[in-house]
């Protein structure tokens, strides 16, 4: 069996397949439930775990599929209707010494425009200083926080 096709499965069984069932569960609870809302927070639950494991599992199998393709000496093939491209992974940037660096090349360095502190700004409004050009907004609609229990 293939490293991308282990992996696939792995991910299925361990992490996609269980959330997937969890959101059944919940939709069935929901349609047997006289109060739909308790169901409805298993259901967004199981959403956010199907969520995190399509996530982590695209993550993965991208990385399988390149490192198939690498070892394979292969560049780009067609899957389908899809042309895929194996791309060079970017050069990426290290400072090592910033004052070096400076001294080196000062026109690299530009002077950054100030910055408003909002956090200290919405403190001071929150505490009913008023400062022109700015106001607090009305609340939003506010929402749901979900979090396990005896945590």
């Amino acid at each position: 069996m293939s490293a991308v096709l282990e992996i696939a499965n792995k991910l299925n069984r361990d992490a996609f397949k269980p959330a997937v069932d969890a959101y059944s569960d919940a939709l069935e609870a929901m349609r047997a439930a006289n109060d739909p809302d308790s169901p409805a927070i298993a259901m967004i639950v199981a959403l956010e775990r199907i969520q995190k494991a399509a996530k982590d599992i695209e993550e993965l199998l991208r990385v399988a599929v390149r490192d198939s393709n690498q070892e394979q000496g292969v560049l780009a093939f067609e899957a389908g209707p899809y042309e895929v491209t194996i791309a060079r992974g970017a050069v990426s940037l290290t400072i090592k010494d910033l004052a070096a660096l400076r001294a080196a090349a000062p026109d690299l360095f530009e002077p950054q425009p100030d910055k408003l502190n909002r956090t200290e700004l919405k403190k001071r409004l929150t505490q009913g200083l008023e400062l022109a050009g700015a106001e607090l907004s009305p609340p939003g609609p506010g929402h749901i926080q979900i979090r396990a229990k005896g945590r």
